[in-house]
């Protein structure tokens, strides 16, 4: 070998040694790189995975919001559209009360001589209870029988009180065989009655005269 290829190939050694460095360096900024991009995208791949599941949960109180507000009208003009359909419902109610207050008719009252009798009611639109009877007809007292059971609905239903909360104290033959008086009160007694019924045939008993009372003594 001659002393020139000597000395290049000795010019040359450090120059391989300084390549293989920086080759070395570069190998590591690149490892470096591929885990910073690895990291960052397995945490934007956690990221989107948690929003997918969050969504539905987000949509659905969306959701609910939305049918919260449905029900509210949507401005001035549907809140009065909303008034104006409740009204009909009303006045048809309000013509229907009147309507049965007429066919009731309007109670007439008086006084009475009687100190035990606050005021007598009467009113001439009262309808006989329907009955069930056919044949001729006989007046019952027997509390098991269905004349009885129609005689204490005549009186439930003039007076107003439930047969559940009546007592009846009395129940008797007014002077003819279809005419009935009955004395009842409510179990609390704030309501006390005495009650002169007539029996209509094929319709039934027919209240014609109901007295307040202020006392049970002497009422029957």
């Amino acid at each position: 070998m001659s002393e020139r290829q000597t000395r290049s190939s000795r010019h040359l050694q450090p120059s391989r040694k300084k390549l293989d460095k920086l080759l070395n360096v570069l190998i590591g900024v690149v490892v470096v790189l591929i885990i910073i991009t690895a990291t960052y995208v397995f945490k934007w791949q956690d990221d989107a995975d948690q929003a997918v599941k969050d969504e539905p949960a987000q949509e659905e109180k969306s959701g609910d919001k939305e049918k919260e507000v449905d029900k509210e009208p949507a401005n001035e003009e549907d809140k009065d559209l909303a008034v104006d359909e409740e009204k009909p419902s009303q006045e048809e109610e309000e013509a229907e009360s009147e309507t049965s207050q007429e066919e009731q008719g309007t109670p007439e009252e008086s006084t009475s001589d009687n100190p035990i009798v606050d005021k007598v009611i009467t009113n001439k639109n009262w309808q006989p209870t329907p009955t069930t009877q056919t044949g001729q007809h006989v007046s019952s007292y027997d509390d098991t029988s269905v004349d009885w059971a129609e005689k204490v609905a005549t009186v439930s239903t003039v007076t107003g009180i439930d047969q559940s909360n009546m007592i009846i104290w009395r129940m008797q033959n007014n002077g003819g065989p279809n005419s009935a008086i009955a004395t009842v009160s409510s179990k609390d007694k704030s309501q006390m009655y005495r009650v002169s019924m007539e029996w209509v045939d094929n319709e039934g008993w027919l209240p014609v005269k109901l007295e307040q009372l202020n006392t049970l003594e002497g009422a029957y």
